[in-house]
């Protein structure tokens, strides 16, 4: 049965994005402005799911006539983005399929992607024209994996690997999700993919297979409120790689009566996808037809490129994790062999320094790691109940290492679970050395002697099926084997494709025995294609190139081709990894919303944001909270090794208690040399751990033992968290980041490092800082604050402040303001006062908005810095520098109290090191009492909304998304004029700078094409037009006029031609028509040297009625101009805080009563003579020619001049136009900008056509 493919049309007014199928519509719109976003972290939509009747799309735009679907919602910035899948093709030869029931069921291949803003028409041009190729074209044949990716390259332009002016702000997901390497499966056959056959049929009613409509989440109507819950009981979440873009949807699908959810699904509008490998063959056996198939599930819950993750993380997710299934199905059985690997589950790095030697890193002890080993096994035990290790690592040095801490971390687990004892076996498998013996020819035999009785016992999964589909279990798998090499690739798919040779052998002898002979060659040959393409798909998403030995997978023998293949492969990973690696692990994060900068998107319901609410206010029925202790400490070491002075005085200063967490900060942990600020050595850092370790180890009195959480380096700049070892396993998502700032950002001589936990339901952020150096640098110092703390990221969106409870411990190296011999003689009296009065970060933390929100304890110590080493003697150097409280701890959070701050007398630095000890509450949440409370709560809403109801919320929506200033001045009259305050003189009202989008180009509009969107609004100049474009078709009308239709959110233009156009029939499709943009309009000047408000008001009139669209409707504005979006990439938007561009110039001072020319500009935040920042529009860029001075009526003290040369070079504030507009005519009161907007129509018709005759002329040359 052939799939029947969706339509994505656009509604402009109010803006919406509609799928449409044959009998109903899902609905996307942008919530209302007032809800838009629940939080700091999220933004709403609204979503409605009607049938097709319902929604007139007469007046829609049809944006693509066959998609395959939607794969989620994804916020970038300021906008939201709808992913749709705009190519597809079916795996297998035919939609006939020789069998019903499992084994048989639809697998598509995504191609092609492209993402539809909501929320602006700012990228609508991008999406022209509409693709008329087939999402379901039938491909003749087994596509394998290299044909697929050509078709694919050939079909998308999302695959371009050079970046291109005003790219899409989503190309580089684009590019991930168009790579060949993600499938789905859909139409009134689909299944679950994510999942793997023996589950689904665990999870099925008794006797048929699972369709993907069933709702197994809920068997009632009680809306289930999040789409990740949904997720996780209706799929196996592990795989579904868009989770993070369908959760709303998912969100939305679960809020559906039974019955409209079932009908959601059958249309096939959302779209499950999974990354790996899918591939299937028809072969035949004994004469009889059968189908054998491969399924590759990559996990995401810890996924990157090969350098950027390894190892396991902190829930017990590893990387490059892959379920393989083989699926062979005869005429009256199904068989399924389920495998698993995954990087060694040990937190540990190959440090990418040294491209073609890396080196191989354990980064945490067992004690520290172990918990992580716990869950990750537990978690395999779960989904599969036993499993079985190969590892494949080989003797040498590196790799013995980790398998020796491998072996040593199962040993552990086993002494300690005795789930991981029953359930878990190994085996210790050196590839390279079995295949030196007797070449990979020889691993098969020797795999089944080591191995072989463990794959019997496990077995395979074989189930009945009858000649309707309907399934009976026959034999279940009870174990799976989980393969290992260093990265899991090429070594580890060959054995895999071995052990998947092996079960087929068993299932084919217990069952049809003849079939083992020359019968079986076919379906050995396309075993072997099959595990070769898998290999090479796995190895290409991981390491960007095809797996080694794919071309032995593939034909069974070994030549001089395939190794030069391999040795080429095995250089193409080295300049991937330098290259490329790193931008495609930013796409690969927005997608997953593992970005600082990642918003949740959300179904906007005022259901939800009550519940939300009130759970929040009724927090403490479910939270409670105990004290622990924390110490922080921060320390400069001038470049010092560990010496033979204790470090006890600094960590135990005083007797108690010990605390529960240590945080070291180092500083000029190595000598700062020219040859050091520009790499990190480590070897420092790990002489000072295992110092630290030894200290705990041998002090007195020892009541508990330490192991190091996590550590972190920048240079000379270290950080490293301690804790008890017996709350180690409630540490949770601990994690590292660092920010130089050295040179401009380039130099880790001075920066940040960072690390963030969770204990319990308590998160911490501990950051130690190296700033700038220097008495007189405070504005340095600073600046290199406000990068740290507007820079510094780690994953899922977290910045510093994402935190609940925040701790600095640096080497501030903020100076006192007095003299030398002052400060030391108030020094050697203890007047602190004095001295904390004079310190530059007090008066910084009170003038300069640095630390804001921040405190410290008070300073009852001696300034830190700088002594003679060795000494108690401040600097007697040549240079004597001041003394200074150079070394501090700051903190802020509702659950850190410092019960002490002071510091130790260690000498070997120049120096002496500070600590602070807090008492801490940590928060502990009951999920039991939540969800119950959760329930009651809901159950108490649904039966009683709140009045704020979404249909009134709705109905507030701003559908021009346009929002008016406040605080205007009333218009003038006899008595008083706006321009003259209390004082006669000019006071612009202060009003918030608000965000302009200056990308208002809408390809839509049948204008569009006549104001060319080359003019670039931001500096008045021509960019160069497209080479070739393809006009839309106008939009069709019923019975509106057409300046109804005009919205002012689609940026169309105004030209003379559009009601012409208006009534023109929509095509199906966009069609080639050239048109040539008209000359500009004459204008009359006028040889008055000024103007007055009439005058204005008068050339504004005149330029409105050369408008069809304000003169077809009575009293409207003509809509904003047509334009180019900035040029957009996607660093700029996924990391807004990022300086990727060189820094504002601050505007030159007015003098009072100068007037400012068109050489001088006033373009900063702030009007002359206005108390506060005010919008400033620049005249310049309306490009209007004037011959005579125009100034604004009135006795305003700051007047606005037009130059010699007859061009505007003025700024012209919003509130100025606002209230001249209001003295006009009353078609022009209520749109303060209408004459901005006039002369930008006419600037950019200008600039259009010059641009078009200047391409004109090229073409004839």
């Amino acid at each position: 049965m052939q799939v029947v493919p969706l339509s994505l049309y656009l509604i402009r007014h109010p803006r919406t994005l509609v799928l449409v199928s044959s009998d109903y519509c899902l609905l996307f719109k942008p919530a209302p402005a007032t809800k838009a976003s629940d939080d700091a972290g999220s933004v709403s939509i609204v979503m409605e799911f009607l049938e097709r009747d319902e929604v007139d799309l007469e007046s829609a735009v049809l944006l693509h006539s066959r998609v395959s679907g939607c794969l989620g919602v994804l916020a970038v910035g300021n906008e939201t983005f709808l992913s749709i899948i705009t190519h597809a093709i079916p795996l297998g030869s035919t939609y006939s399929r020789p069998f019903l029931g499992p084994g048989t069921e639809p697998i598509n291949r995504i191609l092609a992607v492209d993402f539809f803003c909501l929320t602006s028409p700012s990228f609508d041009y991008l999406h022209a024209p509409i693709s008329s190729v087939d999402s379901y074209s039938a491909s003749p044949g087994n596509d394998s994996f290299e044909d697929a990716a050509s078709l694919a390259s050939s079909s998308s332009s999302s695959l371009r690997t050079e970046p291109t002016p005003n790219e899409h702000p989503c190309q580089g997901i684009r590019k991930i999700l168009s790579n060949s390497s993600f499938y789905f499966s859909s139409g009134a056959d689909a299944f679950d993919l994510s999942t793997r056959l023996q589950a689904r049929l665990e999870k099925a009613p008794q006797g048929k297979a699972a369709p993907e409509a069933a709702d197994r989440g809920s068997g009632d109507d009680e809306p289930s409120l999040d789409g990740y819950d949904a997720a996780e009981i209706d799929h196996d979440a592990r795989f579904l790689w868009n989770t993070y873009l369908v959760a709303p949807i998912l969100s939305f699908r679960s809020s559906l009566p039974l019955n409209l959810r079932e009908e959601f699904d059958r249309q096939g509008f959302m779209v499950l996808a999974i990354q790996g490998y899918a591939g299937t063959y028809d072969v035949t056996l004994g004469g009889e037809s059968a189908v054998l198939s491969l399924v590759s599930r990559l996990g995401w819950k810890r996924s990157g490129t090969r350098f950027n993750v390894r190892g396991v993380d902190d829930d017990g997710s590893v990387a490059n994790f892959v379920e393989t299934e083989t699926i062979l199905r005869t005429r009256d059985l199904c068989f399924s062999y389920v495998q698993t690997r995954g990087s060694v589950p040990l937190f540990w790095e190959e440090g990418g320094g040294q491209p073609f030697n890396p080196k191989i890193t354990i980064t945490r002890p067992l004690e520290a790691s172990l918990p992580a080993f716990l869950r990750h096994c537990e978690d395999l035990l779960e989904h599969y109940s036993r499993f079985h290790i190969t590892n494949l690592l080989s003797s040498k040095e590196g790799e013995a290492a980790l398998t020796a801490s491998y072996e040593a971390h199962l040993k552990a687990a086993k002494e300690m679970d005795q789930n991981v004892a029953k359930g878990v076996g190994v085996t210790e498998f050196d590839f390279h050395a079995r295949s030196k013996v007797g070449g990979i020819e020889s691993v098969k035999s020797q795999l089944s002697k080591e191995i072989g009785d463990v794959e019997e016992d496990f077995g395979a999964c074989v189930v009945g099926v009858d000649q309707e589909g309907r399934t009976t279990p026959i034999l279940t798998q009870k174990g799976v084997f989980r393969t290992n090499c260093k990265d899991c690739l090429d070594r580890t798919n060959a054995v895999e494709d071995s052990l998947s040779r092996f079960a087929i052998e068993d299932f084919l002898r217990n069952t049809q025995p003849g079939w083992l002979g020359s019968d079986a060659a076919q379906l050995w040959a396309s075993h072997r294609v099959l595990w070769a393409d898998n290999g090479d798909a796995l190895s290409k998403i991981y390491v960007g190139t095809g797996a080694i030995n794919s071309s032995f997978t593939r034909s069974g023998k070994r030549n001089l081709a395939g190794l030069l293949s391999d040795a080429s492969k095995s250089v193409n990973r080295v300049f991937q990894q330098q290259l490329f690696d790193s931008g495609k692990q930013k796409a690969i994060d927005a997608l997953l919303g593992n970005l600082a900068t990642s918003r949740k998107v959300r179904i906007f319901n005022p259901i939800h944001d009550t519940l939300r609410a009130r759970l929040r206010e009724r927090a403490s029925e479910f939270t409670t909270s105990e004290a622990t202790t924390i110490w922080v400490g921060t320390y400069n070491l001038n470049g010092k090794s560990p010496g033979e002075e204790s470090l006890l005085d600094w960590i135990f200063p005083v007797d108690g208690p010990e605390p529960s967490i240590l945080v070291l900060g180092f500083q000029e942990i190595v000598p700062l040399s020219p040859q050091q600020i520009m790499s990190t050595d480590p070897e420092k850092k790990r002489r000072w751990e295992q110092h630290i370790l030894q200290t705990l180890a041998t002090r007195p009195d020892k009541k508990c033992d330490y192991i190091i959480l996590r550590s972190g380096q920048l240079v000379g700049t270290a950080l490293i968290v301690l804790c008890k070892t017996e709350i180690a396993g409630e540490m949770r998502n601990v994690e590292a980041a660092i920010k130089k700032t050295g040179v401009r950002g380039l130099a880790g001589n001075k920066g940040a490092v960072a690390i963030r936990l969770d204990y319990r339901a308590s998160s911490f952020c501990f950051v130690t800082a190296h700033l700038a150096a220097g008495h007189s640098n405070v504005d340095e110092r600073n600046q290199d604050y406000i990068t740290i703390s507007r820079g510094l990221h780690f994953a899922r969106g977290k910045t510093i402040d994402s935190h609940d409870n925040v701790c600095w411990c640096l080497d501030s190296n903020y100076r006192i303001s007095l003299g030398n011999d002052e400060v030391r003689t108030l020094a050697e009296l203890d007047d602190y006062d004095a001295l904390y009065s004079a310190d530059q970060l007090n008066v910084a933390m009170r003038t300069r908005g640095v630390f804001e929100g921040y405190q410290e304890a008070p300073l009852l110590f001696r300034p830190t810095y700088k002594y003679d080493n060795g000494t108690d003697d401040y600097d007697t150097s040549e240079k004597m520098r001041i003394p200074a409280y150079t070394d501090r701890i700051l903190y802020k959070g509702p659950d850190l109290d410092c019960s002490r701050y002071s510091r130790a007398e260690l000498r070997m630095s120049d120096h002496r090191p500070v600590y602070a000890i807090f008492r801490a509450r940590i928060r502990t949440i009951d999920q039991a009492k939540r969800a119950a409370l959760r329930k009651e709560l809901l159950q108490d809403l649904l039966a009683n909304p709140p009045e704020d109801a979404l249909e009134n919320q709705l109905s507030q929506v701003d559908l021009n998304g346009t929002k008016t200033l406040r605080r205007l001045p009333p218009p003038s009259d006899d008595q008083q004029a706006w321009w003259n305050g209390k004082l006669q003189l000019f006071e612009p009202p202060e009003v918030p700078p608000k965000p302009r989008n200056l990308a208002v180009s809408n390809p839509f509009d049948p204008g569009f094409y006549k104001s060319s969107p080359s003019i670039s609004i931001s500096n008045g100049q021509a960019a160069p037009a497209p080479s070739q474009r393809m006009p839309p078709p106008a939009v069709p009308r019923k019975t509106v006029p057409t300046g109804d239709l005009l919205d002012l959110d689609d940026m169309s233009s105004t030209t003379t031609e559009r009601s012409n156009s208006s009534s023109a029939v929509a095509p199906t499709s966009f069609q080639t028509v050239k048109r040539k943009l008209p000359p500009p309009a004459p204008r009359a000047t006028s040889p008055s040297v000024s103007r007055s408000t009439d005058s204005l008001a008068s050339d504004a009139a005149s330029i409105a009625s050369r408008s069809p669209s304000v003169s077809s409707v009575s009293k409207k504005p003509p809509p904003p101009v047509p334009g180019r979006p900035k040029e957009r990439d996607f660093d700029s938007l996924f990391f807004p805080d990022a300086n990727f561009s060189t820094p504002p110039v601050s505007p030159p001072d007015i003098p009072v009563g100068g007037l400012p020319t068109s050489s001088s500009k006033f373009t900063g935040s702030e009007a002359p003579g206005s108390s506060g920042p005010v919008h400033v529009i620049e005249a310049s860029t309306f490009s209007r020619p004037l011959n005579s001075t125009l100034t604004l009526a009135g006795k305003a003290n700051q007047r606005y001049a037009q130059d010699a040369a007859g061009e505007v070079g003025d700024s012209l504030t919003e509130e100025m136009l606002g209230n001249v507009a209001q003295d006009l005519e009353a078609p022009y009161r209520h749109n303060i900008s209408s004459y901005n907007e006039s002369a930008q129509v006419e600037a950019h018709e200008r600039g259009a056509a010059r641009a078009l005759e200047a391409q004109d002329e090229q073409v004839r040359q």
